[in-house]
């Protein structure tokens, strides 16, 4: 299905390369401490006030940089919005968009750039504070630098050992493999990783959140989209599609392909299970993560669809 296949590339793309501008971050931080603490390496509490500001700066020229171009590239999911909607037997003025359309779309990017900004500022204020209590208690500039590395990528920070940047790389490369073997190696990889760095891959990182925000935010805004387009135009009916993977989860597979209404959904998706990350089936379909969203649907678009 093309929309699948918009998603996932959206998804993929995105996460690739928000997660290459975290390096540069990275980098960019620890060249201009380097530069600020000149060649003792060495903080005081008064560069370390003084350095909030670039440090904000860094974040904006970098991550809030990219996460903009990537909102603005939502609009390939309304393009295939509309293809999907133009052969399909509803009035016509709900196959364009209208001005009222127009604020939505600019209403839910905005939502969605939002997501990515708080945890810019909340990594602002982790990275900003774990530097001035550094230059208090006099911690060793390389040490410092590490636990910034750390917090912006986790177990996937830069380092100077080829080795490890190879398990990163491999981490990163085939984290989403379908195939088990792949996926066992991983496995080993992560463990290395978190026994050389002392951390844990799930940690609390600039990078898992925003890769969280950059796979899910897509997903949000073509669920949110699809429902407003849906209730303009009075369909009623649902279908829940996408593809399975190895780690899909159980509650999307037994309810992958089904038809709801959308009270249906909304009683279905209000039930417990294992990944849940909402109510909302629309917006937090199957948990974090999740590939698979909803199509409007009715049985009499079946053969139309398949043409």
């Amino acid at each position: 299905m093309a929309k699948v296949d918009t998603l996932n590339k959206l998804i993929d793309t995105h996460e690739e390369r928000l997660l290459g501008v975290l390096k540069k971050l990275e980098d960019d931080i620890v060249a201009e401490l380097q530069q600020l603490a000149g060649g003792e390496l060495k903080l005081t509490t008064q560069l370390a006030i003084q350095f909030r500001p670039s440090l904000k700066k860094l974040i904006e020229d970098n991550y809030l940089k990219e996460a903009d171009l990537l909102v603005r590239e939502y609009d390939e999911i309304i393009k295939e919005y509309q293809a999907f909607i133009k052969p399909l037997p509803i009035p016509e003025r709900f196959k364009k968009l209208t001005q009222a359309d127009l604020l939505v779309i600019n209403q839910l990017k905005f939502l969605s750039f939002s997501g990515f900004e708080e945890v810019g500022n909340r990594f602002l204020n982790v990275i900003a504070d774990n530097i001035y209590q550094s230059s208090i208690t006099g911690k060793p500039f390389n040490k410092m630098v590490t636990d910034i590395r750390g917090a912006i990528n986790g177990v996937y920070q830069r380092s100077n050992e080829s080795a490890i940047n190879r398990l990163t790389d491999y981490v990163a490369k085939n984290r989403y493999s379908s195939d088990k073997t792949t996926l066992e190696r991983v496995k080993i990889a992560r463990s290395q990783l978190n026994s050389k760095y002392a951390s844990d891959i799930l940690g609390n990182n600039m990078r898992r959140y925003a890769s969280q925000i950059a796979h899910d935010s897509v997903m949000q805004f073509d669920g949110q989209f699809t429902m407003h387009k849906a209730n303009e135009a009075g369909i009623t009916q649902f279908k829940y599609t996408g593809t399975n993977i190895t780690t899909t989860r159980d509650f999307c597979r037994s309810n992958l392909n089904r038809v709801f209404t959308e009270q249906e959904a909304r009683d279905k998706w209000a039930t417990s299970w294992k990944g849940k990350s909402g109510s909302d089936p629309f917006i937090n379909r199957g948990g974090y993560r999740c590939r698979h969203s909803f199509i409007p649907y009715d049985s009499a678009w079946d053969n139309l669809l398949e043409e």
